[in-house]
């Protein structure tokens, strides 16, 4: 796995000496010459995964409004690092897409951070992602199947450049004869900090991001729904604010490219805000 994130590491753009020093490094020298909680390495795309973790014994709690057409969403997600390279996230997703006030699927996800590598003012980090949404029973009726997610994102963040490219893929599992497509989605970021910002101050970063998404053929009955699956394209502007432990992020996902099998199926835009907390 080490072998594998200098390879990943290289990719994104770390010279190879450096990439080397991710998980060897040289004795007597720390492996953490900058803070973990700082302006630097608190940062990810706002409509993408990206590799950070919180700190050991920390928590992290973000409340997020998401509409998209008619659909409104508004997940709760609770983070605990369990190690510092290692994460846990509970979410608890609020569907209103009929006015109905139902609660949606239940969502427990884990990120592992894999692969590092500190210098002064910047990190660079790989780490892998997986996860299952469960089910849930709205008047006695379960909505849904389960839905694995798998990913792996990596980043470069300094003191004013921002780097993030992620792919993330959503196997949704048969139910009652019904075989909903996977979902492969796909995230590249590009940020910059147009003032450098001390911790004890308010620090805004500025997001250009990139996601693809590729939907699968639904099938029922082991029959193919040719009117199912295609991709899209869209490019969304993001911000994030944060003051110390608390940040306040959001953009627009706008599309710019569909194919999609159906031809009445159409890809909205999306309109996403967000408050997070860590203590």
């Amino acid at each position: 796995m080490a072998r594998l994130g200098a390879v990943i590491l290289a990719l994104v753009g770390l010279p190879q000496g450096l990439a080397a020093q991710a998980w060897t490094p040289s004795p007597g020298v720390p492996p953490r010459p900058i803070p973990e909680r700082g302006p630097v390495l608190n940062h990810e795309p706002v409509f993408g995964v990206g590799p950070h973790t919180t700190w050991r014994g920390g928590w992290g709690l973000e409340l997020e409004v998401a509409s998209k057409g008619d659909e409104l969403v508004a997940p709760v997600e609770l983070l605990y690092g369990v190690t510092e390279e290692l994460t846990v996230t509970a979410i608890l997703p609020f569907r209103d897409p009929l006015g109905d006030g139902s609660l949606g699927s239940v969502g427990l996800r884990a990120k592992w951070r894999f692969a590092t590598s500190f210098s002064k003012g910047r990190m660079d980090a790989v780490a892998v992602i997986g996860g299952v949404t469960l089910p849930r029973s709205v008047g006695g009726v379960t909505t849904g199947g389960p839905v694995l997610l798998t990913g792996l994102a990596a980043g470069r963040e300094s003191r004013r450049w921002y780097y993030f490219a992620g792919a993330r893929a959503a196997f949704r599992l048969p139910k009652e004869g019904l075989n909903p497509g996977d979902l492969l989605l796909l995230n590249l970021a590009w940020g910059i900090r147009p003032w450098l910002a001390e911790y004890h101050a308010p620090d805004f970063v500025v997001l250009v991001e990139a996601n693809g998404r590729l939907a699968g053929h639904t099938s029922v009955n082991g029959q193919r729904v040719d009117a199912s699956g295609g991709e899209a394209l869209s490019l969304a502007p993001a911000f994030l604010l944060s003051y110390r432990n608390v940040m306040l992020k959001g953009g627009v996902d706008i599309p710019i490219w569909r194919r999609f099998n159906d031809p009445a199926r159409s890809e909205d835009v999306t309109i996403l805000a967000a408050l997070e907390i860590h203590w």
